[in-house]
């Protein structure tokens, strides 16, 4: 258990947020959270070739289990740099993050995608950014501005119209239980945002990202049981590895030191913001990869998210420069 304890000679000291970073400062939180969004954005597609030649449990176990060996040979990197947790995070939030997180969300969107639509599905999560602004504004106190509610709602409304072009978002009780589950995947992933806030401020994303890899796995192997006899002969194909080590090393697995870095950076609420451009990505991987050709509905939505976070983004800068001024003042006096 030595890797969870905090070193005294050096401890892990991430910069704050307070006051808002200049533009150079804020211009790479953004940049990680684009990459993430590019990185599920394509996996999407991908993940879907894999789910339809490989049972869904051992799928997600074999690439979970990717994902957690990468991010945790990172971490013990990191740690022989001599960057370690502080006594400002405990096992026990480290734990908790890890159930919600690599455990809980894993677990219902898994469930979600296996018994409802994508259309469906697509447009629930669409809701994630608003319900992170809102846990954040009401747990942290993050509050955004008029403009930047704006960009959040511009966004969530294209998001919505490139869900519902999809032609397969329907209501019936067939599809209940993976609507609840992925509603369940969609309040899991804000509220573990909103949680890591503090803890980022104690811990690097890498390690937080690797401990709760780690912690999950056990959980996802285990559902997998009885099945991997079943699923085994399917990893015969390259094809599936690739699809295996894509969503393992990337999806599931850098791209969550990734978020955590934007999210201790930027804040949960502007994170949650520049997820709407998930779907846009989806559509073009889905064109790029599959052949499936955008609407003219859905090109129109995509527009809407661009310029709802660009919108967003304006927003920020405006606060970050009031923020400059205000400091400024005060130095004066």
């Amino acid at each position: 258990m030595g890797f969870f304890l905090a070193s005294s000679s050096s401890p892990y000291r991430p910069s704050t947020a307070e006051p808002p970073q200049q533009h150079a400062q804020t211009f790479w939180p953004d940049a990680s959270l684009i990459g993430v969004a590019l990185i599920w954005g394509i996996n999407i597609p991908v993940m879907k070739n894999g789910l339809d030649q490989v049972d869904s449990f051992v799928f997600n176990a074999l690439r979970l289990a990717v994902s957690a060996t990468v991010l945790l040979s990172l971490a013990l990197l990191e740690r022989r740099r001599g960057i370690r947790p502080n006594s400002g995070v405990s096992k026990t939030q480290i734990v908790v993050y890890a159930l919600i997180v690599s455990g809980l969300y894993q677990l219902l969107f898994l469930l979600g995608v296996a018994h409802t639509t994508s259309g469906n599905t697509a447009l629930i999560i669409a809701t994630v950014p608003m319900w992170t602004a809102l846990l954040a504004r009401i747990f942290l106190n993050e509050r955004l501005a008029k403009i930047a509610w704006g960009g959040l709602f511009t966004a969530l409304a294209g998001t919505v119209i490139v869900a519902l072009q999809k032609g397969d978002v329907k209501v019936g009780d067939e599809n209940l239980f993976g609507n609840l589950c992925v509603l369940g995947a969609a309040l899991a992933w804000s509220i573990g945002t909103v949680y890591s806030r503090p803890m980022l401020k104690s811990i690097s994303p890498m390690q937080l990202s690797g401990f709760a890899a780690i912690i999950g796995l056990p959980l996802h192997l285990m559902f997998a049981m009885g099945r991997y006899e079943a699923g085994l002969p399917a990893f015969q194909s390259l094809n599936v590895w690739l699809i295996v080590l894509y969503s393992g090393v990337l999806s599931t697995g850098l791209a969550l030191p990734m978020w955590n870095y934007g999210v201790r950076h930027a804040g949960a609420a502007h994170a949650a913001i520049i997820q709407n451009i998930v779907p846009l990505i989806a559509i073009v991987a889905a064109w790029l990869t599959r052949g499936e050709s955008a609407s003219v509905p859905q090109m129109f939505g995509g527009a809407l998210i661009l310029g709802g976070l660009v919108i967003m983004r304006i927003g920020r800068h405006n606060e970050a420069k009031a923020a400059r001024l205000l400091l400024a003042a005060a130095e004066t006096k």
